[in-house]
């Protein structure tokens, strides 16, 4: 029996709407995955074509919100080893046969891996400063539905981890990345409100200049240059964003509005 009949079998499961852009990278980069469970809420760009070219099981699920949605295509997996990307994470090249070497051992559940952040075009080395749990056993794990956003999975110890960097596109574009960002802090907002945390004339005034610190210095964006310093003001502004919209909501609640209506 050769050595790679004996190695797990790993399902690799992503959530997608109109991922086309970095979707053949990303699918490529999981070749020789047993299988590629794929479940889309209503791409209209080509995403579809590609996962097919790809041999990937596609589904189409209305959209659940992120951690539902991820829930649901976990569900959908076959195997009880699996890898979970998004359309914009991009394994390196011999990391799909690290991975299953590792969990081959048998004496782990789950593998945390760092993001390469890609913004404006470049990585931010210095910025590597997250671990993610993206390979776990499906018999092991639960994703936590409680977020609206920044979901998360829970995995039952032990974990291990592996110098492996996944290429995340996610920020690439400042214009996309602002995009994403507006919309996540909207998520924030209604998730700390319906938490009962209310928003502060102090938190408005203090959260923006205190997180560019944060993120500037503490996290070390000062190293990567003028795109270091470009990202710094914009996760930073994320942060007051969602203590605007937090401080809108209570504020036309308290005047009678329609609040979900005037965020249309």
């Amino acid at each position: 029996m050769s050595e790679q009949s004996q190695l797990p079998k790993v399902s690799v499961y992503l959530i997608t709407l109109n991922e086309g852009r970095h979707l053949d990278e990303v699918l490529a980069s999981v070749k020789g995955a047993d299988e590629i469970v794929l479940v889309d809420s209503g791409s209209t760009d080509d995403t579809l074509s590609i996962a097919e070219k790809h041999g990937a099981r596609i589904i189409h699920q209305d959209w659940l919100g992120y951690a539902r949605q991820k829930a649901f295509a976990l569900e959908q997996c076959r195997n009880d080893w699996v890898i979970n990307l998004d359309g914009d994470e991009v394994l390196p090249e011999g990391a799909f046969e690290q991975i299953q070497q590792r969990i081959a051992k048998g004496d782990i559940n789950g593998i945390y891996l760092a993001h390469d952040d890609i913004f404006m075009g470049h990585s931010l080395p210095y910025h590597r400063h997250h671990r993610f749990r993206r390979v776990y056993r499906k018999s092991k794990s639960q994703w936590n539905t409680s977020t609206k956003v920044h979901e998360h999975i829970e995995v039952e110890p032990p974990l291990a981890h592996l110098p492996i960097d996944v290429k995340h596109y996610g920020y690439d574009s400042a214009q996309g990345y602002m995009d994403k960002l507006n919309k996540y802090s909207l998520l924030k907002a209604k998730q700390r409100e319906e938490r009962g945390r209310h928003c502060s004339l102090a938190r408005v005034l203090l959260i923006f200049p205190l997180m560019f610190i944060k993120f500037y210095f503490i996290r070390r964006m000062f190293l990567a240059g003028w795109r270091g310093f470009i990202k710094a003001n914009i996760d930073a502004f994320h942060f007051f964003l969602t203590e605007a919209k937090l401080y809108e909501r209570a504020y036309r609640r308290k005047r009678g509005d329609d609040v979900e209506k005037s965020e249309r």
